[in-house]
């Protein structure tokens, strides 16, 4: 082997020890850098030369060089925001942004929303996610964009009911006694001569509040007659003549019914009967209304979510729910770690806005490096499959947190020690086979 092919060799080492600084650098420079994934040089022998010495053919190696510029995908630490769409992710898996053309993935999750209530990253390009209509998910995945606009008001539709009543209560008859027309009987003689009585809010079709007071009567024979009752002031109804012909807190029903239990003490039977089935009525000024009553069974004695019992003791709700509610302004965003993006109303309502979507590769370390913590899918990364959070491999999505830099800084000046001594040790070499060379041409 000649002095010539020396110094190639020492100038190979030259440079995978200068290339491995550069990645070196290049991971350093990133620390601070939102979801960046440090890279490691990989090296390999050049092809040897064969010599022949006196106990035959032998190899001498010719140097090093690049072999592989390698991306490390492993998780790195998480840092808690206050910007509520700021995620992370935990685990694997990357975020899928559009830039109106092509796909791209990132780890970094410091996003946006632009003035049309887009999900954007630094660089505008849009987060991929399902977007919501009513609260319900679409099927489609496409930019993720949320709704900043106040929210419309919920008639109230359903009442559900969960309640204990007395098992030992006796017959009084004294709602059945009363006129519940507005007109005549007030609310509180109603809620006096009641067996119980408890009382919920609804909202009429304007987000109106209304307080509406279930009565509750025992018939006899394990049977109660319930009824719920409104102000016939707030109330019109031309049969009536409300709400002229109302009396100051006069009682309205707008429904009534019957609920009868087994032996068990088990609601084993349900009827419900709408006052506008003879009467036309609405709360003043919005659409006529119906509210259904959700004892525990329906009237065909399907079971339903509601839950009334008659059993020894006083009687008691332990719950009563109705699914109306009245306007409200978007106050606070949330994401799970499902995915899910959920807005927080004034109105207390919590409303599914779109859900952000993860994408899986089957080999990471195969993606493109594009540049401002973008990858790009290639042949050698596979195809990305695209799917809920916490699914099928891929991680779960922290809400309020970034992903940092997963460069380990005490291993980089390791390395970084490393690769200079191997570099000054090459340089040596370059410097000893230039020197033997000079005292070659002395000779001369």
């Amino acid at each position: 082997m000649s002095l010539f092919s020396t110094l190639n060799t020492a100038t190979s080492g030259l440079t995978v020890s200068s290339s491995s600084l550069g990645v070196i650098g290049d991971n350093i420079a990133n620390m601070n850098t939102v979801g960046y994934k440090g890279s490691r040089s990989e090296f390999a022998d050049f092809l040897p030369q064969d010599v022949f010495g006196l106990a035959g053919p032998s190899q001498i190696g010719t140097g090093a060089g690049m072999n592989n510029l390698q991306t490390l995908f492993g998780q790195g630490s998480l840092e808690i925001s206050e910007n509520p769409i700021d995620l992370a992710i935990s685990g694997d898996g990357f975020f899928q942004v559009n830039d109106g053309v092509s796909d791209f993935y990132t780890r970094a999750g410091q996003f946006y929303l632009d003035k049309d209530g887009y999900v954007v990253n630094a660089q505008g390009l849009h987060v991929q996610g399902y977007n919501a209509t009513n609260g319900t998910l679409g099927a489609t995945l496409d930019d993720l964009q949320v709704d900043l606009n106040a929210i419309q008001p919920a008639t109230t539709t359903e009442i559900t009911v969960s309640a204990t009543l007395d098992a030992e209560a006796t017959v009084t008859g004294g709602v059945s006694a009363l006129t519940l027309d507005g007109a005549n009987d007030t609310l509180e003689d109603a809620a006096n001569a009641a067996d119980f009585a408890m009382s919920v809010t609804v909202y009429d079709s304007l987000g109106v509040a209304h307080e509406v007071t279930v009565l509750y009567e025992y018939a006899g024979s394990n049977s109660w007659n319930w009824y719920a009752v409104v102000d016939g002031n707030a109330v019109t109804d031309t049969t009536t003549g409300l709400p002229a012909a109302a009396v100051e807190d006069g009682a309205f029903a707008i429904a009534s019914g019957t609920a009868t239990f087994d032996t068990d003490g088990v609601l084993a039977g349900f009827t419900e009967t709408q006052t506008s089935a003879s009467n036309a009525w609405n709360f003043t000024g919005a659409a006529a209304q119906d509210v259904s009553f959700d004892f525990g069974l329906d009237t065909a004695l399907q079971a339903t979510e509601g839950n009334v019992r008659m059993l020894a003791g006083e009687s008691a709700h332990s719950g009563i729910t109705q699914d109306g509610y009245p306007p409200g302004d978007l106050v606070n965003l949330g994401v799970g770690a499902d995915g899910l993006v959920t807005g927080r109303y004034s109105n207390g309502e919590d409303i599914i806005l779109g859900a952000v979507v993860v994408a899986k590769f089957s080999a990471n370390a195969g993606l493109e490096r594009v540049g401002g913590t973008l990858y790009r899918e290639t042949v050698n990364s596979g195809s990305p499959v695209v799917g809920d959070p916490g699914t099928g491999g891929r991680g779960a999505i922290v809400g309020n947190a970034l992903e940092l830099s997963n460069v380990d800084l005490e291993g980089e000046f390791i390395s970084m020690i490393t690769s200079q001594r191997t570099y000054q040790a090459n340089a040596r070499m370059v410097d000893t086979a230039n020197s033997t060379l000079q005292e070659l041409v002395q000779l001369v």
